[in-house]
């Protein structure tokens, strides 16, 4: 085992089953897994020393990540920079009694780490739940024991697996509502894991983005937006404070990549949309200052391919599927603007960067698994005016205005400002005969099921427009979708419903590999994967501003491997 170094690497559109056998893996996989059902701890609780709860991720065959962060004594507040240094024993074992722990040690942290705790712990056996906890050794609040935290290893690599369900969320803007949709993935009990695709938290400061209705349910920290260090571990502690995110993080191991918002909005390799440098000092300091404490709070691994740190990752999961995380924001070019029709088609623009594409097409295009699902901070289906059916007409438009051919791009933060790199990657796929990738994403605060066409102007018309993938986009937690954006208060409420309602009936006619969107509710998606189908269902939460809110099946998608294509249910 080793304790991890976890050191910093180098709006929207608009803004305007019951779990019985762990990933239901064969029962010759899971002989010995631990049965028993996660449990309160064996001491009580005491919150002064653990308010922020415990979390683990990146679970891998032999190993998986366990974080906590410990208050040692009052006043060392996230971000304060006060408190002394404190000793935390960890202990990773079978059972929730912790009569078989199988792994503990010690760990000092200090305010230089925001007195964060994170644990790379190895040596584990595969596809195995396991149960862990903190206790604080040292200082007058020795003896506090944190929760308990439940969490399970990856199965092998060639396991025959048979299920995969994984919960999909991102974009959770703590003052514009509840995280109702955390806690009905934690009562679930079903999930081997959360897939969180960015905007885990928000920089801006209180009452600037606002949710439905112009409604600030609850009021972040700091006031003001987050640049330096200490506002970030601020605005961190104050999310991880949030109860039901809370009890998903102990229930659940997660896998998480940034996008935009746990730096700065529309943020690209070199600066972002919100970013004045004048009044906020360079980016390159912004940048780090999220960057660590990103590191310090999540439950994260960081890779490294020559030496440098980076983000981006896949997990595998037995022989079923290969789990691909790109970072499609720390490399990418500037974001330009509409009517940069020639620069749009630029063959050199990148989102991903030189390096990590190769990395990214070469996991996509020789994974060993059947399926391989990866996950998009944003939206990659075509979201396009067409400009017209006649591709003579069409042409005309490239060669004289340089139109693509797909279309006008409405939103070019996502993969339609960067389409080269999009028609490289689908066509890799294509090429090396993959018939079981699909992406999951976040990011749009909305809904939407999608086909991944070669060429969006050619689909349903010739082979150059045939499906090579489908796109499963999941619901915003609580971050403003297109409704709340124009009901800003409720007398506007029937006019936005109506324009969400005649968008998302235009919207699959006009880009008819849309197969279905909608854009007014807030909640998550679970994906599903068998050996035979991948699909997602939609869980909507019925009003984000009331705590006890319901949350409840909305609709569902799926795509059967070997045949890409959507199909309802």
């Amino acid at each position: 085992m080793r304790i991890s170094e976890c050191s910093p690497a180098a709006h929207k559109f608009p803004r305007v089953i019951d779990r019985r056998r762990l990933l239901h893996v064969s029962a010759a996989g899971l002989a010995g897994a631990a049965a028993t059902r996660f449990a309160a701890p064996a001491a009580a609780r005491d919150d002064q020393a653990f308010v922020h709860g415990v979390a683990s991720g990146d679970p891998l065959p032999e190993a998986v990540i366990l974080w906590t962060r410990v208050t040692p004594v009052a006043g060392a507040d996230p971000g304060s920079g006060r408190g002394p240094s404190a000793t935390v024993r960890w202990e990773i074992a079978r059972d929730s009694g912790f009569s078989r722990i199988v792994r503990s040690a010690t760990v000092v942290t200090t305010a230089d780490r925001d007195h964060t705790v994170k644990v790379d712990v190895t040596g584990l056996t595969p596809g195995t739940r396991y149960y862990y906890r903190f206790t604080l050794v040292d200082g007058p609040r020795a003896g506090q024991r944190s929760r308990t935290g439940r969490t399970w290893t990856a199965p092998a690599t060639a396991a025959a697996v048979d299920r995969l369900r994984i919960g999909v969320c991102s974009c959770a803007n703590y003052e514009a509502g509840y995280f109702q949709a955390y806690r009905a993935m934690a009562q679930r009990d079903d999930l081997d894991l959360v897939l969180h695709l960015g905007d885990y938290t928000y920089e801006y400061g209180t009452g600037e983005y606002p949710g439905v209705y112009g409604t600030t349910v609850r009021r972040t920290a700091p006031d003001h937006d987050t640049v330096t260090p200490a506002d970030y571990r601020i605005r961190f502690g104050r999310y991880r404070s949030d109860p039901d995110l809370a009890l998903l993080h102990a229930r659940v191991p997660f896998l998480c990549m940034w996008d935009d918002h746990e730096s700065a909005n529309d943020s690209w390799r070199n600066g972002a949309e919100n970013h004045d440098p004048a009044k906020q000092g360079s980016w390159r300091a912004r940048k780090a200052a999220s960057t660590q404490a990103y590191f310090e709070w999540m439950p994260v691994r960081p890779n490294a391919i020559r030496g440098g740190q980076h983000l981006y990752r896949r997990l595998r999961f037995g022989s079923l599927a290969e789990i691909i995380v790109p970072d499609l924001r720390s490399y990418r070019d500037e974001q330009l603007s509409m009517t940069d029709f020639r620069e749009q088609q630029d063959t050199n623009r990148t989102m991903t960067g030189k390096q990590q594409y190769r990395w990214l097409e070469d996991s996509v295009t020789t994974s060993g698994a059947r399926w391989q699902v990866v996950g998009t901070s944003v939206m990659i289906a075509p979201l396009v005016i067409p400009t017209t059916v006649d591709p003579q007409v069409s042409a005309l438009l490239r060669d004289q205005i340089g139109i693509s051919e797909d279309g006008v791009a409405l939103n070019l933060d996502q993969w339609d400002g960067y389409p080269a790199e999009r028609r490289s990657l689908l066509k890799a796929i294509d090429k090396a005969g993959r018939k079981g990738v699909v992406f999951v994403t976040g990011d749009i605060h909305s809904s939407w099921a999608s086909e991944l066409p070669l060429s969006a102007g050619h689909y349903g018309r010739d082979a150059r427009g045939r499906v090579a993938a489908c796109e499963f986009v999941a619901p915003s937690i609580t971050s403003a979708s297109v409704y709340d954006t124009i009901a800003t208060s409720r007398a506007l409420a029937p006019a936005a419903a109506a324009a969400t309602t005649a968008a998302e009936q235009a919207l699959p006619v006009a880009d008819p590999w849309i197969k279905q969107v909608e854009l007014t509710r807030h909640g998550y998606g679970v994906l599903e994967v068998t050996r035979d189908t991948a699909g997602m269902r939609y869980y909507f939460v019925d009003d984000v501003l009331r705590r006890s809110s319901a949350v409840r099946l909305g609709f569902a998608w799926h795509t059967r491997y070997g045949k890409p294509g959507l199909r309802r249910g």
